[in-house]
């Protein structure tokens, strides 16, 4: 065996200059013992000197050894510095490779609180830490995370993607940078804006390809900043965008999305020896008003403000300040031209009505035993409860058939936009009965979509000349809203036309957004911008001085 203390003196930081004297134990800690043995030079003006001035006692904390904590006790001189033009006159030794000065913790440890703090965060990094037996508090790792290097990589970027991501949805939004290559985040800029997003450009000058949403600001920033690289719409975006056309056209024919009750086939009479309990129906009681009529009232006298601010004159701005209501909310009100009803929360159909037509043929046969009607369908397939097939039966009891009747069914513009625009290979019978169902009441849901068929299939193709000639067809159409789409798509045809001749797009951008989102709301209010843009760059590892070999 070594003698005492060559193995303890190689675990050292830097065991060329700690001397290691002695190992104290205490009850919580180990504590070693140090002194210095190197040139001590000025940290001004560079100068070795041997005037010793006067020792101090430094604590460091380091690694901990088999779960106790350690600490350095390293003592440490000051000098004279012996150069006359030097403006210091005394200074401490530094320890290179062991602790940057005025520091508490050696290199190495720092760099495990940061490692633990950029992954974790700041209080759950400090329990971790904790556990590892390392005392140190959140705020002193977030101060780790917050001090890591974040200068720019030295890895040239050739294929760029840039999208927004937002601080406070409809109110402030920063700019994300995504190396496509790499799919690596390589900045993050406070805002959104042309400037900001050009003056970054313009320090990376080799940047080839800038795969974009359509959004003006970046269009204009990469104008700007990176003339010589092509503009590459996303395709996700561009059906977004198609999307959101075809709601705006609905819109504007909402009241024909009101769909009729679908006739159901007359029941089967009872048979004649079934007794009728009652004829009479029950006398009404009047209801007090539910939750959801107050909230409707509300809505309506919000709205009635709306309509007459606006034919009093005022602005969507002013509309928007006076009442304290979101700018969107005010321009679908007023497209609109009519109160908006809220559609009726979609419920899926309980599992029993899957055996309606079995039901209905047994209690015609005279079964009015809901017990006995439960175990037949549950052999025939059916998982749901003894309750439900009760309360589905009970009805029939005085009439035959259910009691509610079907109601007319509204559906949302948004709704019957993502079905117009939905691919003729993605949709289902359900959606495909609902569809013909709207064009029933709507003819001209049909033109549309024929319009965003025609979009998706010349997005999808490998000619752009294809789209092209989409765009100059559909300035014709017959609708405003389609007109528009078509000439800000005109307006902006090179990168749209990119879109379908290389295969750059956004979606990693996305991807890097979601992971941005979940650490912004796991700091919950801590997340400033330099902690933020610290923990969602890439992880920088700094080199420190380990043990000897």
């Amino acid at each position: 065996m070594a003698p005492f203390p060559s193995h303890s003196q190689s675990l050292l930081p830097n065991p060329r200059i700690l001397i290691l004297d002695r190992i104290e134990r205490d009850s919580d800690r180990f504590r070693l013992r140090v002194h210095v043995e190197q040139e001590p030079s000025c940290p001004v003006c560079g100068e070795v000197s041997r005037s010793r001035h006067s020792v101090y006692s430094r604590q460091l904390q380091d690694f901990p050894w088999q779960g106790v904590a350690v600490e350095l006790w390293a003592t440490i001189g000051r000098f004279r510095c012996r150069n006359s033009s030097c403006p210091r006159k005394i200074f401490c030794e530094r320890l290179p490779g062991i602790a940057r000065a005025f520091g508490r913790q050696t290199e190495r440890t720092s760099e495990i609180v940061r490692l633990i703090g950029y992954v974790a965060g700041g209080l759950p990094g400090q329990r971790l830490l904790s556990r590892l037996s390392i005392a140190t508090s959140d705020d002193t790792v977030l101060r780790r995370v917050r001090e890591q290097p974040t200068e720019a990589s030295a890895v040239p970027i050739h294929n760029l993607g840039v999208d927004d991501w937002a601080w406070r949805k409809g109110q402030d939004y920063g700019t994300i940078l995504v190396n496509l290559d790499l799919h690596r985040v390589v900045d993050l800029l406070p805002d959104r804006a042309a400037e900001s997003f050009s003056a970054w450009l313009k320090q990376h000058p080799e940047i080839v390809t800038i795969s974009r949403d359509r959004c003006g600001l970046y269009a204009e920033g990469a104008t700007l900043g990176a003339p010589q690289s092509q503009q590459v719409a996303d395709r996700f975006h561009l059906l977004v965008n198609l999307s959101a056309t075809m709601e705006r056209v609905l819109e504007e024919r909402s009241r024909q999305l009101i769909l009729p009750p679908i006739e159901q086939p007359p029941a089967e009479p009872l048979r004649a020896d079934v007794t009728d309990i009652s004829e009479e129906p029950p006398p009404s009681v009047p209801r007090r008003a539910t939750q959801s009529q107050l909230r409707r009232q509300r809505r309506l006298e919000r709205y009635q403000q709306v309509m007459a601010l606006f034919n009093s004159g005022q602005s969507q701005a002013a509309i928007s300040r006076a009442l304290g209501m979101g700018g969107k909310t005010i321009r679908r009100w007023l497209r609109r031209g009519e109160f908006p009803e809220r559609k009726p929360p979609h419920r899926p159909p309980p599992k029993v009505s899957q055996f309606a037509d079995y039901l209905q043929q047994r209690w015609n046969e005279g079964c009015r035993n809901a017990s006995r009607l439960y175990q037949e369908i549950r052999q025939k397939g059916y998982s749901g409860k003894h309750a439900m097939v009760r309360r589905f039966v009970s009805g029939w009891r005085k009439t035959g058939k259910p009691t509610s009747p079907e109601a007319q069914q509204r559906i949302s513009p948004k709704h019957a936009a993502i079905l117009v625009t939905r691919p003729a290979d993605k949709i289902n019978d359900e959606q495909q009965q609902l569809l013909d169902r709207i064009e029933a009441q709507c003819p001209e849901v049909s033109d549309l979509r024929k319009i965003s068929l025609g979009f998706r299939a010349a997005l999808a193709g490998d000619d752009s000349n294809q789209l092209r000639g989409w765009v100059e067809g559909t300035k014709h159409s017959e609708f405003g809203p389609v007109v528009r789409f078509a000439y800000g798509l005109q307006k902006d045809i090179s990168a749209v036309a990119a879109a379908v001749d290389t295969t750059w797009s956004t979606g990693q951008v996305e991807g890097q957004i979601n992971r941005l989102k979940m650490i912004k709301r796991q700091m919950y209010g801590r997340a400033g911008f330099e902690l933020l843009r610290a923990r969602v760059l890439p992880y920088p590892p700094v080199p420190v001085a380990g043990p000897a070999p």
